[in-house]
């Protein structure tokens, strides 16, 4: 997973999403749901030894007060943590999602089938991208058809094994190939140099891939409480909803992603010559010098050897004169 990838996640990981806290929190509400309709509170019996589940609620209620307080400090503490893991494993969930998948034999299989589908499924949109009619639904077929092929890369050894891994092997290849930049080099520097407008609108594409990544494995953790339903009918129920539930949740990172590498190739188009400013490269003057000028940017970034560049620092703006006084000329 290149930088851009990276940088979904580094800056903001380290929030606390409010959104993520209450699921992390309806997570253990339904175990507690779960326990509570197979024990119910009724059938306890503190002065019964072998009351179901009788003997974490006696020893709170035994203590008191100091009893109460203990379970509930330790309550909260299990919420924060699980909040904590919940946005410790972010990253994780991308990198997972994006096809950087451990290197054995099983994966590896099975990589290469999701390669192929998703060349099958690249061939299927560009023959949906030419259509055979003028008809509006079509046309509008067709459209939507681009607007997919477009987070695909060209070529075949490009491909990767999932829809989100081939988002950003499509951003970066469209970068290198139209400004001659190398993604994983010029991206951090170039954030450093967009205006307010931009970054911010890659901070919420950024916070909403967080938080949906932190959805994924919340909606896995739901099959913890499956061993608590009464039936086997209900406990298969319950699993299938589950799994719904992270099929849902990866196709919602995905859709974010698929925004945020939109948001990523916007900014290059609009910011990168603050970028060449800012270190001082000589901005390209025709769509071949720029190619050319960027992968000497990028080889630069890289601190490879290169040719001499003469740098071109932009003057500095002059200070604005300060306003007249009232009365003065």
């Amino acid at each position: 997973m290149g930088d851009l990838a990276k940088g979904l996640v580094e800056p903001l990981a380290r929030r606390w999403s409010r959104a993520m806290g209450g699921a992390v929190v309806c997570f253990w509400l339904v175990g507690v749901v779960l326990h509570l309709v197979r024990t119910p509170p009724g059938r306890l019996d503190c002065g019964r030894d072998d009351a179901p589940g009788a003997d974490l609620v006696c020893l709170v209620t035994r203590h008191g007060g100091f009893g109460v307080g203990v379970a509930t400090t330790v309550a909260l503490g299990v919420v924060v943590v699980s909040a904590l893991l919940t946005v410790w494993c972010a990253p994780g969930v991308l990198n997972l999602l994006s096809g950087a998948w451990p290197d054995v034999p099983p994966l590896r299989r099975w990589a290469r089938r999701r390669v192929e589908a998703h060349r099958e499924r690249r061939r299927k949109l560009v023959e949906a991208m030419l259509p055979t009619t003028n008809d509006v639904l079509a046309v509008r077929r067709a459209a939507t058809a681009s607007v997919a092929r477009r987070h695909y890369p060209k070529g075949s050894a490009t491909l990767q094994p999932t829809r989100i891994g081939n988002a950003l092997a499509a951003t970066e290849q469209r970068v290198e190939e139209r400004h001659g930049l190398d993604l994983e080099l010029c991206w951090r520097p170039l954030v450093q140099v967009v205006d307010q407008t931009a970054r911010t609108r890659l901070e919420t594409a950024s916070s909403l891939i967080v938080a949906r990544a932190q959805a994924v494995p919340f909606a896995a953790g739901l099959l913890l409480w499956t061993p608590l339903l009464p039936t086997w009918r209900a406990r298969g129920a319950y699993a299938a909803g589950c799994l719904l539930l992270v099929l849902l949740a990866c196709r919602a990172v995905a859709e974010a992603v698929d925004a945020y590498c939109d948001a990523a190739e916007d900014t290059f188009l609009v910011h990168r010559t603050g970028l060449y400013r800012a270190l001082g490269f000589p901005l390209p003057t025709t769509t071949g010098h720029e190619r050319d000028q960027g992968r000497e940017l990028s080889k630069y970034l890289a601190k490879r050897s290169l040719a001499p560049v003469t740098f071109d620092w932009p003057d500095p703006p002059l200070p604005s004169p300060p306003p007249a006084a009232p009365g003065q000329p």
